[in-house]
């Protein structure tokens, strides 16, 4: 049975959770209860705990995790029901607790296959080992379990894994120009660029730029820049990322991908041209996201050059025929205020996939006093 499992960074990965593969045919196995057992585990509650957190589902709830009946002898006889367990995990303790690590990223260099970043393994629910301690607590008449985990090996970590992969075909590719800006500011979009570089987002997968972004910190080698934060605009470690999740934004669009969370500055910003087409991220919201509604793997590659932010989106074309229209201004106000469109119209094979609006509302400039600390800073 395949299950969907709601990861807490904002990704969607499909887990398989094997209910009828051998080591899950235990989880079919029945066990003897007495009758006065029988009836107390159909009216109690159940609670599941893992570090610290518990997680009490009801005994209506827990009903639905196993199923009795009376034996030739008399007597009851229990069998969990684990595709209804596994609804439970999935909703309400998987997107709580589950950690895919981070899939590794590589590049062809001169056709030598390089190493960007290593990746990492993470855990995940383990519904089988899960679902025993339930039954085995049912059975002892105990209305708790551990919630077990299991290591999760990301789809992209050797280079092996990579080699598979096949992206033959440019999809996209966005660019914004950020000419003018103050060196913190270019430091910083330089350093944020290299973050996504080689990242590979699998079929149904939901990129999050958050999720990949990290801390923006010293620590990460962000300098102090201005930023729109609170009513104002300050100088914070990290001002001038916008400029990437900007790039970003426009590369997804002129993919076709779908576009599943983005948000427009507070107010038009020069850097981003004509106002409409951007996309301010803040950690740990707003955030900026989209879904590879693909059939097969995208790769993103990333760079910087004189003044430019490029995001190529590579792939496998399934034939979709992408409009970006706009961006347009369709209201200006006399205090700077004013409203943008711009439209993805998507189309394969004659027929619309997708027709969306991003329509911007920007407040005026004069709300957002810049305010510098005492040192100038």
């Amino acid at each position: 049975m395949k299950k969907l499992i709601l990861l807490g960074v904002g990704i969607v990965v499909a887990v398989l959770l094997p209910v009828m593969t051998h080591a899950s045919n235990v989880l079919l196995n029945e066990v003897t209860v007495t009758p006065e057992r029988a009836q107390q585990i159909k009216s109690q509650s159940f609670t599941l705990t893992h570090k610290g957190q518990r997680w009490t589902a009801s005994p209506a709830e827990v009903r639905k995790w196993f199923k009795t009946r009376v034996g030739l002898d008399g007597q009851v006889l229990l069998q969990l029901r684990p595709g209804a367990i596994y609804d439970y995990l999935n909703v309400h303790i998987s997107p709580k607790v589950n950690n895919i690590g981070e899939n590794s990223r590589f590049a062809y260099v001169g056709g030598n296959l390089h190493l960007l970043h290593g990746g990492r393994k993470g855990q995940i629910v383990d519904g089988i080992k899960t679902s025993l301690a339930i039954r085995s607590a049912l059975a002892k008449g105990i209305a708790t379990a551990p919630v077990s985990m299991k290591e999760y090996r990301p789809s992209v970590f050797s280079a092996e894994d990579f080699r598979k992969l096949k992206f033959p075909d440019l999809l996209s590719r966005g660019e914004t120009n950020f000419a003018g800006s103050p060196a913190n500011r270019r430091h910083n979009i330089a350093v944020a660029t290299a973050r996504y570089n080689g990242l590979v987002i699998m079929p149904g997968e939901e990129f999050s730029f958050n999720g990949y972004l990290g801390s923006v910190d010293a620590a990460n080698g962000y300098l102090p820049e201005l930023v729109i934060k609170e009513n104002v605009t300050t100088p914070e470690y990290g001002g001038g990322i916008c400029q990437v999740s900007t790039t970003v934004f426009r590369a997804a669009m002129q993919a076709g991908l779908e576009i599943t969370a983005r948000k427009n500055h507070s107010y038009p910003v020069a850097y981003y041209g004509t106002p409409g087409y951007d996309a301010t991220i803040y950690s740990p919201a707003p955030d900026f996201k989209f879904k590879n509604d693909t059939a097969n793997p995208v790769y993103l590659t990333t760079q910087v050059s004189g003044t430019r932010v490029i995001f190529e989106v590579w792939g496998t074309s399934d034939g979709r025929q992408v409009t970006v229209n706009g961006p347009f201004v369709t209201e200006r106000r006399p205090d700077g205020s004013l409203t943008a469109a711009v439209a993805q119209i998507v189309k394969k094979n004659g027929k619309s996939i997708r027709e969306k609006n991003f329509v911007s509302h920007y407040q005026s400039p004069d709300k957002f006093p810049t305010v510098r600390a005492a040192n100038g800073e």
